[in-house]
C-alpha cells in the first residue's frame, strides 16, 4: 500500500474516531438534561409567610409543576438561618428570604423576583398592640415592654432597632424582653393572648388577615406604619444555570398574566412578581451598616 493510500486509510479511521466521540459526548449530554430535567426545583419557603397554609402551597406547587414540566419540591423552614444553610450547600435551588441584605456579603446568589403589594415590590409593616391598649402612640411608648417579631432578620425588626438607635436608645436595652415566634399569625397571636405589648407584620400579611379573620385583627389596634422597604425577595442559589433561572422567573413573573395564577395570587394577598433589584434594598442595608452588621 502506497504512503498516500496509508494516509487516507488514517484519515478515515480518525473521521470515524472521531464520529464516534461526538456521537458518544452528545448522549452523555442528552442524558444529563433528561436527568437533570427530572430532578425537583428545591424550594424554600419562610413559615412565617404560609403559615397553616397547606391547601394553597400545595395548589401553587402544583401550578408551577405544570408550567416548568419538571418537579418541584418546597422546604419549609421555620428559620430564615435554615434557607442560608441550605442555599450555599446546593440543597435548595430557590428561596423566599425575609432579609436579602444579610445574604449580599456572606452568600453568592442571584436576586429571581420580587413580590408586588399594590403594584408595588415594596411593603410597610405595622405596629400593632392590643386593642385594650388605648395610649400607646408611638414606638417610644414601649420602653420595658415586651416585644414580639416572626424573625429577627425581618426587615421589621432591622427597622425598630434603627430607629431606637437613631433617637439615642440602645435597642438591646429598649424593650423589657423581646422574642420570635417565625410566624406572623403567631405573633398576633401573643398580643391577642397578652403574652406580648406590641407587635410588628407585614402589611401584606395583615391585611389578608384583616379580611380573612377579622375577629381577630378587631382584638388590636394599629399604631404606627413604617417607611417603604424592599419586599423579601426570592433569590437562586450560584449553582443554577442560566436557563433553569429564566424558566423559573418567566414562570413566577407569568402568574399575573394567566387566569389560574392570578387565582393563586389573590389568595397570597398579591399582585403578581416582578425581577428583583439590589438598589430596592439598599435603606435596609444602610440600616444593618448602623447597627453595625455590614
Amino acid at each position: 500500500m502506497t504512503p498516500k493510500m496509508l494516509r487516507l486509510c488514517n484519515i478515515r479511521k480518525s473521521l470515524a474516531w472521531g464520529a464516534w466521540i461526538a456521537a458518544c459526548l452528545f448522549l452523555l449530554a442528552a442524558g444529563a438534561r433528561a436527568e437533570n430535567s427530572s430532578r425537583p426545583f428545591r424550594f424554600g419557603l419562610p413559615q412565617s409567610i404560609f403559615h397553616t397554609q397547606h391547601l394553597l402551597v400545595a395548589d401553587w406547587q402544583q401550578y408551577l409543576q405544570g408550567k416548568l414540566r419538571r418537579p418541584v419540591e418546597f422546604v419549609s423552614s421555620r428559620k430564615f438561618s435554615d434557607s442560608i444553610v441550605q442555599l450555599h450547600a446546593a440543597r435548595l435551588d430557590f428561596a423566599w428570604v425575609t432579609d436579602y441584605p444579610s445574604l449580599r456579603h456572606g452568600l453568592p446568589v442571584r436576586l429571581l423576583v420580587a413580590p408586588l403589594y399594590k403594584g408595588k415590590p415594596f411593603f410597610t409593616s405595622y405596629l400593632i398592640v392590643p386593642a385594650s391598649d388605648t395610649q400607646t402612640t408611638t414606638l417610644m411608648q414601649l420602653r420595658g415592654k415586651v416585644m414580639v417579631f416572626a424573625d429577627p432578620t425581618s426587615n421589621s425588626h432591622i427597622e425598630h432597632r434603627y430607629l431606637l438607635l437613631k433617637a439615642g436608645e440602645d435597642p438591646k436595652r429598649f424593650f423589657r424582653k423581646v422574642f420570635f415566634t417565625h410566624s406572623h399569625r403567631e405573633s398576633i397571636d401573643a398580643v391577642i393572648l397578652g403574652l406580648a405589648d406590641a407587635v410588628e407584620v407585614d402589611n401584606f400579611v395583615w391585611d389578608a388577615m384583616a379580611k380573612g379573620r377579622p375577629e381577630l385583627t378587631l382584638q388590636t389596634r394599629t399604631v404606627a406604619r413604617s417607611q417603604e422597604y424592599g419586599a423579601p425577595p426570592m433569590v437562586a442559589n450560584h449553582f443554577i444555570s442560566n436557563e433553569e433561572f429564566d424558566n423559573m422567573q418567566g414562570v413566577l413573573i407569568g402568574m399575573a398574566h394567566d387566569p389560574e395564577g392570578v387565582k393563586l395570587l389573590k389568595r397570597m394577598n398579591l399582585d403578581g412578581f416582578a425581577p428583583a433589584q439590589a438598589r430596592f434594598y439598599e435603606p435596609l442595608l444602610q440600616m444593618r451598616k448602623a447597627l453595625g452588621e455590614e
